[in-house]
């Protein structure tokens, strides 16, 4: 590998200056899926710093779901997808400690512009697969499992509506984390009521009404939030 590519860090932090260089080559295609990266040895000299910390930043590498370390073998980078950066949200919202106050408002704030541009843009192709995911969960009242997927499948394909993939990555992670929160929220006898607002939200998007879109989004949204508080205080169960 061509040695020039890499510049001596100049501060302390020298990891997360490495890991920001090897990230800028892997963004700009000078290293490609697929490719190996130097040895730990190597690497050490061409930066000029010591194995722990080009250890340390391969490891902030994999988080980001840049680089893969294969035993024996050493490190790759990664087929960069989608699924990449998702997986780096949800390591985030573990890793700093959010709460599930924290992650509503998250979801908030990008569902309702997802709800918003979709009832703008979403194509005939784009309603049929929200009206697939409505037909699933219709029939998947005493399957929380399966319900629990369709109802994923439906705010994907919301997302994908907008036709901004920034939007599609950054809405899976957060329903599916606060589907994680338990799927002991169909206890709580608040399905119905949320999934009412799944077909309010349809038919805006359908009539072509954004306003309309983003309300159905907000009510759906709150009888989640009500349904998480309530798993979260078994004592509130109802039967």
């Amino acid at each position: 590998m061509n040695k020039s590519l890499f510049e001596k860090p100049t501060q302390t932090r020298f990891s997360e200056q490495i890991a920001t260089q090897i990230e800028s080559l892997i963004l700009d295609d000078q290293l490609r899926p697929g490719q190996k990266l130097p040895s730990e040895r190597e690497l050490a000299i061409q930066f000029g710093v010591s194995r722990t910390a080009i250890r340390e930043s391969i490891k902030l590498l994999e988080e980001r779901g840049l680089l893969e370390s294969l035993d024996g073998r050493g490190a790759f980078v990664t087929d960069l997808k989608l699924e990449n950066v998702a997986s780096s949200l949800s390591l985030a919202f573990r890793m700093q400690s959010c709460t599930a106050d924290d992650l509503h408002e998250a979801r908030w704030a990008v569902e309702s512009i997802n709800a918003r541009l979709a009832a703008e843009r979403a194509t005939d192709e784009d309603i049929a697969a929200m009206e697939a995911a409505m037909e699933i969960m219709n029939g998947a009242e005493n399957d929380p499992q399966r319900y629990t997927a369709a109802d994923l499948q439906f705010h994907a394909a919301m997302a994908s509506a907008t036709h901004n993939p920034l939007l599609v990555v950054m809405a899976r992670p957060l329903v599916e984390m606060i589907q994680a929160l338990g799927l002991m929220t169909f206890k709580t006898g608040s399905r119905a009521e949320r999934h009412q607002w799944h077909s309010r939200l349809l038919e805006c998007i359908k009539n072509r009404d954004p306003l309309g879109a983003r309300e159905a989004l907000r009510q759906h949204l709150n009888a989640t939030r009500e349904a998480t508080e309530i798993v979260n205080r078994p004592e509130r169960f109802v039967s």
